[in-house]
């Protein structure tokens, strides 16, 4: 491990990246054998390094992470001698110079005051010399200037003393910085140039921004250009890029002091500073260059354009006094926001905003998740939103987004995009977004069939609804958030064994939906409940909901809804004693289904239809579309579904193959097996109930009585689940049928 750090070293400190990601990538094979040792922390620090050198910020976090939960103070000490410098030092300060990037400032300025606590208890100089030098490489990425004069004179000392080649090159700099003023940039550019005789790469990119800096105040703009240029010619040929969008932003202000009068080019580093921040995730490098980019937008009095790159660059950013140009962007944000031409543009964005995601909202649910109308009205959305950078907006967007990937049944892109909105309305305080987010996880989950979770995000986002803000909600995301909520952990309070919870919260989905009289809003509760009774077996009662929701889905011109409510009417009419009427409805309703782009859930009405195809067409038909629904199982990520069609398909072999019930059997406790796993209790009685009827048939009484106590426990009779009631009877009944035959 020692021989694959030290290749690693030279190949980091000389910028080798793929000698680099080789080396760092065999030492994380060796620690892989023991996931936890000491020498696990100083691979995933490798790692990380490796990943901050091709500004791979988000991953270099992730590892630099790994490497110092690893790190133990007592039994790591030994391996500052092995591995060049101490493993905690070491850790901390890479992750800092990671999360100060990434806009984690106050947490990453602890982590240094951290490490220089831990830097003072040592005498290692091999921990000493770098420890020191990254505690003033973090002072220049934050360009506080002043902390670095004051340490630099002794930093110099030292490694002089300790004749440390590499480090001296980074001592004559920094004593050239401190000096800058009365002419110690000849040394800051004597430093640079010892580093390269040396062949090192190691922080190249930040000296050369400080340097430039230098070159710039010193009057000569042209040399400043020039080294910044030979930078990111290095960085394009090596592939280092931890500073690229610091280049392209000093390279900015660099181009702006040489000439004024034509800010084009500077304009156009700037955003390509940006842009690169961005695609890193480096949030503090892209306010610095937004900030340079209002500054110029401002002067030229285009301060709209001023207004939406800093309103892009600060939304989510966390207030810090750690970093002065936070404060900065606020104060000229702050100037902004008074001026008429902003407070013009700001509401007719919005305006404009507002009214193309109801036009995505309003096509998606009347022309489908599939039709190019919808797909056009969304991108549009989403251009408009990602260009306005504030996130309530942008979640507008993004739930038309994850709605129309739930319904289309791509459920981890539904994730994915739910749970990075539902992260950063956390981290900006949004109360009433981080309910919407919650809501579409809460469905997300319900689909997949993680059904504790679904209530988990369910009575969060009930938490954290906002009364005083209901319309507001309603006119921006299509329909209450309270309703859907409810009527989603009616649904899965059912799934859990709550019955009669999801009785009552499906009713009071209904009262709140109605008491609004929104009457979009009122399609939620009443698909639920029709569901809801369709899995209770009341066709009566789940044929009247979904003559409402028809109604409703009619007058308002919801395609979407109106196939649901038709396939839950042709399997109530068939159901009710009209099979071929039941049997034709439910079909041409899956058509409509899947040619508006829903896929979720098309297994289980697959599964409906085949219930009343065993009338209409025989066992045989409906055997076969069942088996042609699992097929996919394992492809299509919804799963809520799986215990149903596999106690249906128990049914149906029973039904066509009954005097060779083994494979119903095993039908039946795959249901259980998997309704087990999901926390589904209802469907898991439903199945243990099929299961034990099957075993009574058969005279295995012993396996009757095994199967059915586990699948009772908890339940207690009520009308809302009439299964446990003649569960529990048929326990009685075999009990005493078992009785007899013992006797």
């Amino acid at each position: 491990m020692a021989a694959d750090y030290g290749l690693w070293v030279g190949s980091y400190v000389r910028g080798d990246l793929p000698s680099m990601r080789t080396h760092a990538a065999a030492f994380l094979r060796d620690a892989e054998a023991r996931p936890d040792s000491p020498e696990a922390s100083v691979a995933q620090r490798a790692a990380g390094n490796t990943c901050w050198f091709a500004g791979e910020y988000r991953e270099a976090r992730d590892h630099c992470e790994r490497a110092l939960a690893l790190f133990q103070p007592g039994r790591d000490e030994d391996l500052a001698f092995r591995f060049g410098w101490d493993p905690g030092v070491a850790a901390m300060a890479n992750l800092a110079t990671a999360l100060w990037a990434l806009g984690e400032v106050d947490r990453a300025t602890s982590l240094i005051d951290r490490m220089q606590t831990r830097i003072a208890d040592l005498t290692h100089v091999g921990t000493l010399a770098p420890g020191r030098m990254h505690t003033a490489m973090f002072a220049l990425m934050r360009r506080d200037y002043v902390r670095v004069a004051q340490n630099a004179v002794e930093f110099a000392r030292f490694v002089r003393e300790h004749d440390l080649a590499m480090f001296d090159a980074f001592g004559v700099f920094l004593e050239g910085l401190a000096t800058a003023a009365s002419g110690g940039l000849s040394d800051m550019r004597r430093g640079v140039e010892l580093l390269r005789k040396q062949n090192v790469l190691w922080f190249e990119g930040l000296l050369k921004i400080v340097l430039a800096g230098a070159e710039a105040q010193a009057g000569d703009s042209d040399r400043a250009v020039a080294i910044l240029d030979e930078a990111l010619a290095t960085a394009d040929r090596l592939g280092y890029r931890a500073f690229e969008a610091e280049l392209h932003r000093a390279r900015g202000d660099a181009l702006l002091m040489r000439d004024p009068a034509n800010s084009a080019p500077a304009e156009d580093a700037f955003l390509t500073a940006i842009a690169v921040a961005k695609q890193q995730g480096t949030r503090s490098f892209e306010l610095r260059a937004a900030l340079s980019l209002a500054k110029l937008y401002h002067s030229a009095s285009r301060l709209v354009d001023a207004y939406a790159v800093l309103t892009a660059a600060l939304e989510g950013f966390s207030a810090t006094s750690q970093m002065l140009e936070f404060a900065e962007a606020e104060a000229l944000l702050a100037v902004l926001v008074e001026t008429d031409e902003v407070v013009v543009a700001i509401a007719q964005r919005k305006r404009r905003i507002h009214l193309q995601t109801t036009l995505a909202h309003a096509e998606m649910w009347s022309k489908g998740f599939a039709a190019e109308e919808t797909a056009t009205a969304l991108a549009r959305a989403v251009a408009l939103t990602s260009k306005a950078g504030e996130f309530s907006e942008r979640l507008a967007a993004a739930h038309v987004q994850w709605t129309m990937a739930i319904a289309r049944g791509e459920l981890s892109m539904a994730r994915e995009l739910a749970s990075a909105m539902l992260r950063e309305a956390e981290d900006t305080g949004h109360r009433m977004e981080t309910s919407v987010a919650r809501r579409g996880l809460a469905l997300i989950y319900y689909f997949s069939g993680a059904f504790l979770e679904a209530r988990s995000q369910c009575q969060r986002a009930l938490a954290d609804c906002d009364p005083e803000r209901d319309q507001e909600v309603r006119e921006r995301f299509g329909d209450d958030i309270g309703t859907v909520v409810m009527s989603t952990l009616a649904l899965t309070a059912w799934n859990l064994g709550e019955v009669d919870r999801a009785r009552e919260s499906i009713d009071e989905a209904t009262r709140r939906a109605t008491k609004l009289g929104h009457r979009v809003s009122e399609a939620n509760p009443l698909s639920a409940r029709s569901i809801l009774e369709l899995l209770r077996g009341d066709a009566t009662a789940a044929l009247s909901a979904a003559e409402r929701l028809e109604t409703l889905s009619r007058e308002q011109g919801m395609a979407f809804w109106l196939a649901g409510s038709e396939m839950v009417s042709g399997w109530a009419r068939g159901r009710l004693g009209d099979p071929v009427f039941g049997e034709a409805q439910l079909r041409r309703a899956l058509t409509s289904y899947a040619e508006q782009g829903a896929r979720v859930s098309a297994r289980f009405f697959q599964g409906l239809l085949a219930e009343i195809e065993t009338e209409t067409l025989g066992v045989e038909s409906a055997l076969a579309r069942v088996e042609e629904a699992l097929t996919d199982a394992d492809q299509v990520e919804y799963r809520w579904d799986l215990a149903f069609i596999h106690r249906l398909h128990g049914n149906l072999l029973l039904k066509r193959y009954p005097n060779n019930p083994a494979a119903a059997e095993r039908a039946f406790q795959t249901a259980i097996a998997i309704a087990r796993e999901q926390g589904a209790r209802s469907f898991g009685l439903q199945a243990a109930l099929k299961l034990a009827k099957l075993y009574q048939s058969t005279n295995r009484l012993v396996d009757a009585q095994a199967v059915l106590p586990p699948a009772l426990e908890g339940f207690s009779p009520t009308p809302e689940m009439p299964e446990i009631a003649e569960a529990q009877a048929l326990l009685v009944a075999i009990e005493a049928g078992a009785h007899v035959r013992h006797e």
